[in-house]
């Protein structure tokens, strides 16, 4: 299966005088003179701001966006096993309240992923805190309109003649008509789970003409099963820490693709 795994981000620009450095100083100015309370990590949840914000600052595409978040997040699905979501959720509650106070176009693009990608309690209040900066009066490109809004379009699997493995390829076009393809390779000797993804063109560019692959097109909705079914069946613990580093970038991104 032809793919690709990473997406290239484009150089980060420095950060425009006036992007919200007001209420980022001045929330820095009272931890620095109050002592920092013993059961927040407030260093872990600046840093994760800090590179949230770092990461959105430049992008112009809907789909990097989603990978970014994708990447941040440490697991999908309502319940994930194995991980504590009292903890996860609490503590991108923190990120999400810092990305509130920063109010600026950084901040609402990484909001308007979270929104977009993440599952429950932390895609709610992301869409809640999203609307509160956009009633402030900040803007994003017309193409941002367009996070979270992929559809299924196109689709091929290429199953394994001797055990049940199969590669699963789902294309997805923006509103704009802009497309791209999501790889998923589901192994039979690891209980029908996922075992690493891949992210790349178009079908017609990801599949060389003159190349005979055996790869036959299946409904789309079907193949999207394929992959939530797979997904479901993934050991997300394994996944992150010891899986192929494609399940970290991409499966946060998968889910919020096949997701019912």
């Amino acid at each position: 299966m032809s793919q690709q795994r990473r997406i290239v981000p484009r150089p980060l620009r420095p950060r425009r005088p006036g992007s919200g450095s007001g209420p980022m100083a001045r929330r820095r100015a009272i931890h620095a003179s109050e002592p920092a309370p013993a059961d927040r990590p407030l260093d872990a949840i600046d840093h994760n701001t800090a590179m949230l914000l770092a990461q959105t600052d430049g992008l112009d595409n809907p789909l990097h966006v989603e990978w970014v978040i994708s990447r941040f997040l440490p697991c999908w699905g309502e319940e994930p096993r194995g991980f504590d979501m009292e903890y996860i959720e609490s503590t991108t509650h923190l990120i999400i309240d810092e990305l509130l106070m920063t109010d600026d176009e950084r901040a609402l693009l990484a909001l308007r992923g979270l929104e977009a990608v993440a599952s429950g309690r932390i895609a709610g209040q992301a869409r809640d805190a999203a609307a509160v900066v956009a009633v402030g009066g900040v803007t994003l490109a017309p193409w941002a309109v367009q996070i979270g809004q992929a559809q299924a379009v196109d689709a091929r699997v290429m199953r394994n003649d001797e055990d049940d493995s199969q590669g699963v390829m789902v294309e997805y076009a923006y509103p704009d008509g802009e497309c791209h393809t999501l790889a998923a390779f589901i192994a039979d000797d690891m209980g029908g789970a996922v075992k690493f993804m891949g992210l790349t063109k178009s079908l017609a560019e990801a599949i060389p003409g003159d190349e005979e692959l055996p790869l036959r097109p299946i409904d789309p909705h079907e193949a999207q099963r394929l992959i939530r079914d797979a997904l479901e069946a993934t050991d997300q613990v394994h996944a992150r820490f010891e899986g192929d580093p494609s399940m970290r970038e991409f499966g946060a991104l998968a889910w919020s693709r096949v997701r019912e």
